[in-house]
């Protein structure tokens, strides 16, 4: 008989596999995997010192009192919940609320720096500067667009938020050349500079700073040169030039400054020397051949070194030295206010402003984009939706860790005939200052955990080195015996 023509059926059948030996062979090995297994884990219960666990395990024990394993098991599930349930409240407590605010009333062992002062002139454009740019640059303009680029440049030199739609439409110029006319345009000012403390602090002088309201000078302003628009363009830290920050103790006596003779109008700012002006801030203006004195109160706030080790989340702060923002290498509340701004409108209108430090990823807006800022100045500069439902901007700043409040409780201005003066310092020192510090560190939350640990299971830091023992170098010596 041919193969071919054999019955299919008694084909399979003679060449049928036999796989029962292979079936069983897996049973066998899955049955012995499961036997492995609950050895290693009886033996895990039954040598743990964790309480309730070797009850669990203990053949020892009469056949009725065997029932009442279902009993050990709740109790232990309840107990690791409980301990769970106050281990996690420990834990958001040292993540969300580890730090205390006290007082400290040991005035006369600290100082207190006296109120940095940003000076923003009126005027940001020199007319000769302005006639030499013309001569180099602009020779074959005539009067009349002569006259155009010099409106184009006052209105956009004092231009900042609200103030956006008086900028006259002009595309002559570049967005990116922007900030560089404006700064090649300003003219020297000229002052004069006396202290209370003329001996220590006799070096102190005026430094430019680029703010949210164009070219300004500050004295007394540690973060000042940062804004420098010369350091911009420098990018280097060696050249950085340090700020002696003016300061004094009640027993050095009443503390003031007074700028004379300068030669502009103003738009001041009084702030922390670690900070720079928002345009949000208070200001006080004062125009040429005027005099201004400013009467100054302070409080303060400093933090412990213990704080340092916290994260900035969880201590609610952050320090000097701990930015993580683009267009700054050093942290302040306002900076970071800066840069939520560029991009709240870089997503409103797809630019910036020109005063802000060049960033490749922000596009400079030209007059067009101004004017499209200028619609939505109110919460540009409040970062806040007033329409509707009021609601803030998150922008994630956080206060600095050691600050300096200050209120300007006495401004007097009348008219001068000896150029622009101002004059303003501390009337009375400080008796108070606030403390931040440490309530609930890492050592607490271990004293916790493991007091809750070992009041519902008995546990210590033994017992979880045990765990870990038992499920890594004692599970893999018995795999390898085994084998």
């Amino acid at each position: 008989m041919y193969w071919n023509e054999l019955n299919p059926q008694k084909r399979n059948v003679l060449f049928k596999f036999d796989n029962s030996d292979v079936k069983k062979d897996k049973d066998r090995i899955i049955v012995k995997l499961k036997t492995n297994v609950f050895n290693f884990v009886s033996l895990f219960l039954s040598s743990s010192n964790i309480h309730g666990l070797n009850h669990l395990t203990d053949n020892m024990r009469h056949y009725i009192e065997k029932c009442d394993r279902f009993i050990w098991v709740i109790a232990i599930c309840l107990s690791i919940y409980g301990s769970a349930i106050l281990g996690s409240s420990t834990w958001t407590r040292y993540q969300e609320n580890p730090t205390v605010i006290s007082m400290d009333r040991e005035y006369k062992e600290w100082t207190t720096s006296l109120p940095a002062v940003t000076l923003c002139p009126t005027n940001k454009i020199d007319d000769q500067l302005f006639e030499e740019l013309v001569q180099k640059n602009f020779t074959n303009y005539t009067e009349e667009e002569k006259e155009d680029l010099r409106t184009f440049l006052v209105q956009l030199a004092n231009a900042t938020y609200g103030t956006f739609n008086e900028v006259p439409a002009y595309d002559r110029i570049s967005p990116n050349e922007y900030l560089h006319y404006i700064m090649s345009l300003n003219g020297d000012i000229s002052y004069t500079i006396s202290n209370s403390h003329v001996e220590i602090f006799s070096s102190i002088e005026l430094v430019p700073s680029v703010t949210e309201l164009g070219l300004c000078y500050s004295y007394n302003g540690y973060v000042a040169p940062y804004n420098d628009y010369k350091y911009w363009l420098r990018r280097n830290m060696s050249e950085f030039p340090k700020i002696e920050i003016m300061s004094g103790t009640p027993l050095d006596g009443d503390i003031f400054v007074q700028i004379t003779s300068m030669n502009f109008g103003y738009l001041g700012f009084v702030h922390s020397p670690y900070e720079v002006p928002d345009v949000a801030c208070r200001i006080f203006p004062s125009p040429e051949n005027f005099y201004k004195t400013l009467d100054v109160t302070a409080l303060s706030i400093y933090s412990t070194p213990e704080i340092k080790y916290l994260s900035p989340k969880q201590r609610g702060c952050r320090f000097l030295d701990e930015s993580e923002l683009e267009i700054s290498e050093i942290y302040t509340y306002n900076i970071c206010r800066n840069q939520c701004r560029m991009d709240q409108a870089r997503k409103l209108c797809g630019c910036v402003p020109y005063f802000y430090k060049p960033i490749k990823k922000y596009k400079i807006c030209d007059v067009k984009g101004m004017h499209c800022l200028d619609q939505h100045k109110d919460f540009l500069i409040k970062l806040r939706n007033t329409t509707g439902i009021d609601e803030k901007v998150n922008c994630g700043c956080y206060p600095p860790c050691d600050d300096v409040n200050y209120i300007v409780e006495g401004d007097n201005t009348i008219q001068w005939f000896l150029g622009t003066n101002l004059k303003w310092g501390l009337i009375k020192y400080p008796r108070m200052r606030l403390k931040r510090n440490v309530l609930f560190g890492f050592t607490d939350v271990l004293v916790s955990i493991g007091g809750t640990a070992g009041l519902f299971l008995g546990c210590s830091v033994l017992s979880f080195l045990e765990i870990i023992y038992f499920f890594t170098f004692r599970l893999a010596i018995m795999s390898l015996c085994e084998k």
